[in-house]
């Protein structure tokens, strides 16, 4: 069963920073491969999503898994949901004050 795909705006915005910083660095074009490339593995995702590992300590059910030895993509599944709440590029700290707050809107407080 594919769960449907849920990026938090946050989340959303961060990957929107992530392809400002590759593309600074590389090119629009290598950003958008890459950023095409993130997005095909979240659906692919969304197919078997119990897979990364299990942080759950701070929030319930909480993943993390990777992409490309780069990137770290933190998410939940609900009910039939794929929620993504943060991507978390070249060693950047993740903050679980900030995912648990991302995170009320759809495992309540």
């Amino acid at each position: 069963m594919t769960h449907s795909l849920v990026i938090h705006p946050e989340a959303e915005s961060e990957l929107n920073a992530i392809y400002d910083y590759i593309s600074e660095r590389t090119g629009p074009e290598f950003a958008w491969a890459y950023i095409r490339g993130v997005r095909d593995y979240l659906y692919r995702l969304s197919e078997f999503p119990e897979r990364g590992s299990i942080r759950d300590a701070n929030v319930n059910g909480l993943r993390l898994i990777g992409y490309r030895k780069r990137l770290s993509i933190a998410f939940v599944v609900r009910e039939n949901n794929l929620i993504i709440l943060g991507f978390f590029y070249a060693g950047r700290n993740i903050n679980p004050s900030v995912l648990r707050e991302r995170n009320l809107g759809f495992d309540g407080p």
